[in-house]
């Protein structure tokens, strides 16, 4: 649905638009870290009108990039149970694994969340912090586009929505910085 290229022009035009040399070199710590990915999620039962404890399965695919430019493949993961409906998702806190091909890890805790939905389309804001591994104390951003993979119309079915995909971000920089433009 959504391919490499599309995925590999978000992670451009991000770095283009948050790294400048002087950016890289304003903090100490960590350097920011920006990916660009694809991911897909699945809820248990289906999402329906009314809001349950839905087992909910995200798994995502990045192609990141470091302040000096290294770039590196990562998988994020989350699982867990949470209160759900097609009318939002109860998705605060909760914490992504994010491991990086090279082995580092980092354990992402997010706290705020801010969520549109417009027909088939969810629009997903995420801001927390890394509370382990890799980053530690950084603040991250991750924002996604979910599609939804059943008709829209799923909602109102006895089975609900049950799956849907999209492209994400996340962005990592250091604590307390403001999300990037």
């Amino acid at each position: 649905m959504f391919g490499r290229r599309a995925a590999g022009a978000a992670l451009a035009a991000a770095m283009c638009l948050t790294w400048s040399p002087t950016a890289a070199q304003a903090h100490t710590g960590p350097e920011p870290v920006v990916c660009a990915g694809q991911y897909r999620t699945t809820w248990t039962p289906g999402l329906t009108l009314s809001t349950r404890p839905t087992r909910i399965s995200t798994t995502e695919t990045y192609s990141c990039a470091e302040g000096s430019g290294k770039a590196v493949k990562a998988t994020g993961r989350f699982e867990g149970t949470l209160p759900a409906s097609c009318l939002g998702v109860n998705t605060s806190p909760f914490r992504e694994v994010v491991r990086f091909a090279d082995g580092r890890e980092s354990v992402i805790e997010y706290t705020s969340n801010v969520r549109a939905r417009a027909g088939a389309v969810s629009l997903i804001k995420l801001e927390g912090t890394v509370i382990k591994g890799h980053a530690k104390g950084g603040h991250a951003f991750r924002t996604a586009q979910l599609l939804h993979t059943d008709l829209p119309t799923a909602c109102l079915s006895p089975a609900g929505l049950r799956e849907g995909m999209g492209l994400a971000e996340l962005y990592i920089g250091p604590p307390g910085e403001a999300e990037p433009a």
